[in-house]
């Protein structure tokens, strides 16, 4: 059986945390897959015995002396799946791009496969030059989406359309554009609910002072408790490489407000959902408007349909992926020829 080493330095990463954990357990009967942390301040990595190994933490230099130590270790195959940098990461947080991308190129290069996780991403990997394509692979990230697709669409209700935004509470999400967006919305047309953490908690809280229609909550149990009453969810991110949050809200047929960067463009079409520019308070206010009076019971099935079969889509391509690393046809595969020839 193939043995894949799934390799992670910080599991309070939520989303990649949860992403990988999930692979890991759907891929167990077709093989010996675990997720392991490491230490990668560590110059000499310990032994790993395995066929593959996936790298599944974010890149920067100090980093490169474990992965060049990796690399000249390890006698099998090296991806590294790219689940943070972006076009618009480089563009909102990167003072010296030369030195950014020459980070990313030295660190690509130590690997066989480099995996975008939204087909955005790996556009912006290849127009920068960042990885030879004949080594890039876009495999768009999902999580496991039954218990939201299990979900009642939101029912027509008297009063204002319900918002909902939720993720941590960081520069990333753009929950204080959102904000300012909502103090142009009067509260006879929406009201918004914002759950989550982290360290701009108290920021956002100042700025919703006097705002009865805006509400800023905590830690959520789940995705599928808090989008009960919710009828629309808005992902005002500045930079996603892909954005769970909104194949979330797809699977549980909640239409969408999203901004036009990365990952979330992919996502988003004027059948369920609205495409706003980052950091624009007022495009995200007329959005709001906008969506408050459009058929949103439409949106919402059309929304669902777009995220059926993500996450069986994403297990399909990784063990594909595993199956070609390793020099094997996987079972799919051999599916697919034996009904090819079946057709001849």
């Amino acid at each position: 059986m193939i043995r894949v080493l799934n390799l992670i330095d910080d599991p309070q990463l939520g989303g990649v945390t949860r992403g990988v954990a999930d692979l890991a357990r759907c891929l167990g009967a077709d093989f010996d897959v675990e997720v392991i942390h490491v230490d990668t301040n560590a110059w000499s990595p310990k032994p790993m015995q395995a066929d593959i190994l996936v790298i599944d933490f974010t890149m920067n230099w100090e980093k490169l002396p474990y992965m060049l130590a990796l690399r000249r270790r390890f006698a099998g195959k090296i991806v590294i799946v790219e689940h943070s940098y972006t076009e618009a990461f480089e563009r909102e947080c990167v003072p010296n791009r030369w030195r950014f991308r020459t980070m990313l190129r030295l660190a690509f290069r130590l690997c066989d496969v480099v995996v975008a996780v939204s087909d955005g991403q790996a556009k912006w990997l290849r127009e920068a030059r960042l990885v030879a394509p004949r080594r890039l692979v876009s495999i768009p990230q999902s999580l496991d989406l039954s218990k939201l697709e299990a979900m009642p669409p939101p029912l027509p209700h008297d009063g204002p359309l319900r918002l909902g935004a939720y993720g941590r509470f960081a520069e990333q999400k753009g929950f204080e554009v959102l904000i300012a967006a909502m103090a142009k919305v009067p509260p006879s047309v929406a009201t918004l609910n914002i759950a989550g953490y982290g360290p701009l908690e108290g920021i956002y809280r100042a700025a919703a002072a006097g705002m009865p229609h805006v509400h800023i909550g905590g830690r959520t149990d789940g995705p599928v408790g808090f989008l009960a009453d919710i009828d629309v969810v808005v992902v005002p991110s500045r930079w996603e490489a892909y954005g769970l949050v909104a194949q979330e809200a797809r699977a549980a047929g909640r239409p969408l407000i999203a901004t036009a960067i990365d990952g979330l463009v992919e996502q988003v079409d004027e059948a369920w959902g609205l495409l706003v520019q980052s950091n624009d308070s007022n495009a995200l206010a007329e959005a709001i408007l906008r969506i408050a009076g459009m058929d949103r019971q439409a949106m919402s099935v059309l929304a669902r349909v777009s995220a059926a079969n993500s996450f069986e889509r994403k297990i399909a391509a990784w063990r594909d992926l595993y199956c070609d690393l390793a020099g094997v046809t996987s079972a799919a595969s051999k599916s697919n020829g034996a009904a090819l020839a079946a057709g001849d």
